[in-house]
């Protein structure tokens, strides 16, 4: 029997219970140079829509290891939403992050019992949610860089549900979980020229989780009213010893568009 590693993803995580969990958010530093240097006293807004093309997986208490490439994500994506919202006034800033999806797939085997064919069905729904939001205040201001330290809190909620039929015998099964963390971290960009600048952003915190990070690093190109940037970002929590889930990761690239108001 050929199972989908939707299915594995699935099944690892319902029995994991997701007592303290998987899917992987802010990138993030502003992804582009600002239009001027100047700090200016008013607010000002920048939206970035985004796609993270992320590989997800983790570890169950008992050892077993789970991963699902971004590819095999994408095959079963049903609803996505990804997008970075900043609001600043001077030094200070004020920063949310969120992701959210909806993984479903479904997949069917035939095998014998006591010699009789017999067609197991299988249905899997995963749905994650991340969200990730700060105050910042910027400590490094020179002409060419800009970094702002800022603390928050990170939420991450996971549901898992599985539905299958072996001939005429049904059942199904749900889990969920969430888990909120406070974080403290850097982020900031650095100028290579009027138009292009690298970005970054790392952070740290714990809570509900053991520990959680999370790191970004890209290059980004300004237009007059909006910027375009790619990089590479990563995510992991690290859960205590009574939970089933042992950690949760997950990486890849990301490319996007800021929109400055």
């Amino acid at each position: 029997m050929a199972i989908s590693n939707l299915w594995k993803t699935a099944t690892f995580l319902a029995l994991a219970g997701l007592q303290t969990p998987a899917l992987a958010a802010d990138p993030v530093a502003d992804p582009a140079p600002p239009p001027s240097q100047i700090i200016e006293d008013r607010w000002s807004f920048k939206i970035t829509p985004y796609l993270w093309m992320a590989t997800m997986g983790g570890r169950t208490a008992s050892g077993d290891s789970f991963e699902m490439p971004f590819h095999q994500v994408f095959d079963n994506l049903s609803f996505a939403l990804m997008t970075s919202i900043a609001a600043e006034k001077g030094r200070f800033g004020i920063y949310s992050d969120l992701i959210y999806l909806n993984l479903q797939g479904s997949d069917s085997a035939t095998g014998n019992i006591v010699g009789n064919p017999v067609t197991l069905n299988l249905d899997a729904t995963i749905q994650g949610f991340i969200t990730t939001n700060a105050l910042g205040y910027r400590v490094i201001d020179t002409q060419s860089t800009k970094i702002s330290g800022y603390g928050g809190f990170r939420y991450f909620w996971m549901d898992v549900d599985l539905d299958f039929t072996l001939g005429g015998f049904r059942a199904s099964a749900n889990s969920q979980g969430s888990v909120i963390d406070g974080v403290v971290g850097l982020r900031g960009e650095t100028k290579l020229s009027d138009r292009w600048a690298l970005t970054y952003l790392g952070d740290i915190g714990t809570g509900q989780s053991e520990v959680t990070w999370q790191a970004f690093g890209g290059l980004g190109y300004a237009f007059d009213s909006f910027d375009m940037f790619a990089g590479y970002r990563a995510m992991k929590w690290q859960f205590d010893n009574t939970a089933r889930l042992n950690d949760f990761y997950t990486h890849g690239p990301v490319i996007g568009a800021r929109f400055r108001f």
